[in-house]
């Protein structure tokens, strides 16, 4: 249960604190609450890297491991999105490729990819052996989480050509969920071993076999993957049901 030190995580994670704040000192519409859940963001990735976390998962248990992937794709980026102001999020869509791969249906396209293609066994246990290929998932999974969930949040989504109305929204976070429940299912309900990195380390509990600790992981995708999901679509639904409440206001007669 060691605490890791890498030095390059805490560069990234000041680099990007600085960012966000170069970024919305360019503004007019940034407040405390963008800070606050940049922050929450941050902490969530430094959570998932620096922590007994990292540690667990890159030795002992796959479902430790895919609990970080959960914390890295699914928690930390719409935090991050939350951190933007209208007018930051403007800034950013000006970088070249951030308007053409943030938009609904590419945005779906990159993060399935990543999502199916790191879990793919191969590739699983290549970045378990690899340093550097491990680091490169880690970047492709947050950056993915950002993409995927731009185009659901109030001030990113403003920026898209194509502005998904609410209905259609909720049926873009169902679809997102496809990937994520295809490899899950795969995983709670296979009786063989997917990954054999995970046969050959120590156990940390005996009875927390290979495959015990296999459906854990399809487990945790599932359940705490659907959990983010569950809460950006009931914001979204609240946010749709509050509007459509207001518009009905608006339009009553004005009583004498």
């Amino acid at each position: 249960m060691t605490w890791p030190f890498d030095p390059t995580v805490y560069a990234g994670l000041v680099a990007l604190f600085f960012g966000h704040a170069w970024l919305a000192r360019r503004v007019d519409d940034a407040h405390t609450k963008h800070t606050l859940y940049f922050g929450l963001g941050l902490v969530t990735l430094w959570v998932a890297l620096e922590t007994p976390i990292d540690t667990v998962s890159d030795h002992y248990l796959d479902s430790v491991h895919m609990l970080q992937h959960v914390l890295l794709g699914f928690v930390a980026p719409p935090l991050m999105l939350l951190g933007l102001s209208p007018d930051m999020a403007r800034v950013l869509s000006r970088f070249p490729f951030v308007r053409a791969i943030t938009e609904p249906i590419p945005a779906q396209v990159i993060a399935a990819a990543v999502m199916i293609a790191w879990h793919l066994p191969s590739l699983y246990d290549a970045t378990l052996r690899s340093e550097s290929l491990h680091v490169f998932e880690h970047l492709t999974f947050i950056g993915a989480g950002l993409v995927l969930y731009w185009p659901v949040l109030q001030s990113t989504s403003a920026q898209a050509r194509w502005k998904l109305p609410p209905p259609f929204t909720l049926l873009y976070l169902l679809v997102a969920t496809l990937p994520q429940d295809a490899i899950a299912l795969i995983l709670l309900f296979s009786r063989e071993p997917f990954y054999a990195f995970y046969l050959h380390v120590p156990r940390l509990y005996p009875s927390l076999t290979p495959v015990i600790d296999q459906t854990l992981a399809g487990a945790v995708l599932m359940v705490l993957g659907k959990a983010t999901f569950a809460v950006a679509g009931l914001a979204v639904f609240f946010r749709w049901f509050g509007g459509e409440h207001a518009s009905d206001h608006a339009h009553l007669p004005s009583q004498a």
